[in-house]
């Protein structure tokens, strides 16, 4: 799903608290809880909804009582551990601590009933109005200090369910982050460079004419187009234990980047994250892993441990790539900063709401006069283009039929 399909639309606007005279450990702990308690008002109505049901149209017109259940939740490791009211260096979504961040084998999951009487225990030990105290208790239990999490309420919501894998920080950044840091440790930055540069220009493809090795950041497409890249460029100047660790994690990163999944798909997904775990040894001995310290000797990196899910995740939840923040980061440009530039700065709240309420009318309005002038309803247009995408994936032939 693309920014231009409009799916996606502003819901609030979430407040950056600061308090004066408290430690960073208070400052975290109130910022986590006055984000859930903002969070359960805005989703209030979607709460009871899908305890209640609520009469609403579908697509035909058609009156029909719906539930609204929380399905996915996008969002990268930092705010993933706020909504799992998790304290920092674990896994929001298992029972991992950082020691087990670079393990072969996937920890069991942390299901809300855990988190939940985790945070039970933690409230009976001592008093959530003293904060301080109560986050060194929150801190032996692996909490951040919230008491009441949003998702508690709102039907059998577990963060170790909706919080999908996220493509954009957890496999490209990651990628960029680690990956080419690795390359770059072992065969050095200028090696790297001249091999990148020395690659025959491509129009549709990024050419690093100044390599990568002085770069701080990229975009999401960057990323994507080093992918494609590292391993080819790399071959020959990494020992060859290094480069099958390599040619894995990128064939991992690839494979789970599918819009289909079947038993064949995950089966060669998880063997491509087991092959990079049999190898990764081979970049510790061969001095990719540097801290500022020195060399490295553990794979402690949380969105690694966060790829042992991706299989259990597209089990229950569909591919993973349409819960990827590339939508949401854009959303954020022209949903809220956009907006904030053509205000005058004063009460910008309201008038950055009636802006976009403005532009999405216009947009429907446009959209109403194109297929009027066409004579062509919205619903052919629909089956029109579920057509077409079976063409090119022969296992969408269903949707058509359901249209």
């Amino acid at each position: 799903m693309k920014a231009t399909s409009h799916a996606f639309a502003l819901a609030a606007y979430l407040l950056i608290p600061k308090f004066r005279n408290v430690s960073p450990a208070v400052q975290a702990v109130l910022s986590a809880r006055i984000y859930h308690f903002a969070i359960s008002i805005v989703v209030q109505n979607l709460i009871i909804a899908n305890r209640d049901g609520k009469e609403m149209s579908d697509p035909l017109g058609n009156r029909r009582t719906m539930h609204t259940p929380l399905v996915a939740w996008i969002a990268d490791y930092p705010e993933q551990l706020m909504i799992a009211c998790v304290s920092a260096k674990n896994s929001p979504i298992s029972l991992a601590t950082s020691e087990q961040f670079g393990d072969v084998t996937a920890q069991p999951p942390r299901d809300r009933g855990y988190t939940l009487q985790k945070i039970r225990e933690a409230v009976a030990a001592c008093d959530p109005r003293n904060i301080a105290s109560f986050h060194k208790v929150c801190l032996t239990k692996r909490l951040n200090g919230v008491v009441e999490p949003f998702w508690a309420i709102w039907g059998d919501a577990c963060p170790s369910r909706f919080l999908t894998p996220e493509a954009l920080h957890q496999w490209h950044k990651f990628y960029f982050d680690h990956c080419v840091r690795w390359v770059t440790n072992i065969i050095g930055g200028e090696e790297l460079d001249h091999r990148l540069a020395a690659l025959q220009p491509r129009v549709g493809t990024r050419h690093w004419a100044n390599g990568v090795s002085t770069l701080k950041q990229c975009t999401g497409r960057e990323h994507r187009e080093l992918e494609k890249l590292l391993p080819a460029v790399a071959a020959g100047a990494l020992p060859d234990d290094v480069l099958c660790a390599l040619r894995a994690i990128t064939e991992f990163i690839f494979l789970a980047q599918g819009l289909f999944h079947y038993d064949e798909t995950l089966h060669s997904l998880n063997e491509a994250l087991r092959e990079f775990h049999h190898y990764k040894s081979s970049i510790l001995r061969a001095g990719g892993r540097l801290g500022k310290n020195g060399p490295l000797d553990h794979f402690q990196i949380p969105k690694l441990e966060l790829a042992q899910h991706v299989s259990r995740s597209i089990r229950l939840m569909g591919a993973p790539y349409q819960w990827s923040s590339d939508i949401t980061e854009r959303c954020h440009i022209t949903h809220v900063k956009m907006p904030y530039r053509l205000s005058n700065r004063r009460d910008y709240h309201v008038q950055c709401c009636r802006f976009l309420d403005r532009q999405e009318k216009q947009r429907l309005f446009r959209l109403f006069t194109t297929l009027k002038r066409s004579t062509s309803p919205l619903f052919f247009k629909m089956v029109n283009e579920a057509r077409l995408l079976s063409i090119h994936f022969p296992e969408t032939n269903w949707i058509p039929g359901v249209l």
